[in-house]
């Protein structure tokens, strides 16, 4: 299962068009849980792949770490602090638990969990961009690297079904049906329905025809979608033009 989904990720990787300045650093392993985990995963070679291609693309003047930890939760996040990337075990393994309902082989679930874990992944890259490089941010961080990831992985190769994988781990489970209280409202992201939907939205705003069953089939409201395309062109307008300066030439 695990080497299905390094392979995966690297496919998906081989079209993916952006970078920084990043270098993989030591995992981080609390229990006998995950050692097996983490010792194929630093193996795979995988996080030094995903640096040499960033590297490759954009100009950085600080170091960006990335690494896989054992954090005690399906999380992932950026510590500006340590200037460090971490993606948790625990969020790989909670992607096969929540996600496997909504495919019908392991070889679907593989593709589905790389698309989700490359989506959150780069989430966490924009967080580290928009700090080092003080991107201009107005509304909410969150709702702007989310942006910053489709837009990343919707100009490679695979990025678009990653994209829409990545989008159903947000609805997949019983958190969609749950009831939506105040701290949902104040948490500084978007309820995981409506990323579901925007995410939904700027695939099928960025090839309108190629998608139009995503509308016939009911994933995206007609009214959304009349709107779709112009949402894509504006975000892909925005980060080219914020992001122009620290492309290498």
């Amino acid at each position: 299962m695990l080497r299905a989904l390094l392979g995966m990720l690297l496919l998906l990787l081989s079209g993916v068009g952006f970078g920084a300045g990043f270098v993989v650093q030591r995992s981080e392993v609390k229990s006998a849980e995950y050692r097996a985990l983490a010792k194929e995963l630093d193996q795979s070679g995988l996080l030094a792949d995903i640096a040499k291609e960033l590297n490759s693309l954009v100009a950085l003047k600080v170091t960006l770490g990335l690494r896989f930890a054992e954090c005690g939760e399906p999380n992932a996040y950026y510590d500006s602090e340590t200037r460090q990337v971490s993606v948790c075990y625990e969020l790989i393994e909670s992607y096969y638990e929540t996600m496997a309902g909504a495919y019908d082989t392991e070889d679907e679930l593989d593709d589905a969990v790389a698309g989700a874990f490359l989506f959150v992944f780069f989430h966490e890259i924009g967080h580290a961009l928009v700090d080092v490089l003080d991107v201009p941010i107005t509304g909410r961080e969150e709702d702007a690297v989310d942006q910053l990831s489709a837009w990343v992985l919707l100009d490679g190769e695979e990025g678009d079904k990653a994209v829409l994988d990545a989008a159903i781990s947000f609805y997949a489970g019983d958190e969609a049906e749950q009831a939506v209280d105040q701290g949902s409202f104040a948490d500084e992201h978007s309820l995981d329905q409506q990323r579901f939907y925007n995410m939904i939205c700027w695939v099928y705003g960025s090839d309108p025809d190629g998608y139009a069953v995503l509308v016939d089939e009911g994933h995206l409201p007609a009214e959304r979608a009349e709107r779709c395309e112009g949402e894509y062109a504006q975000l892909d307008r925005s980060w080219t033009r914020l992001l122009k300066a620290h492309i290498k030439p």
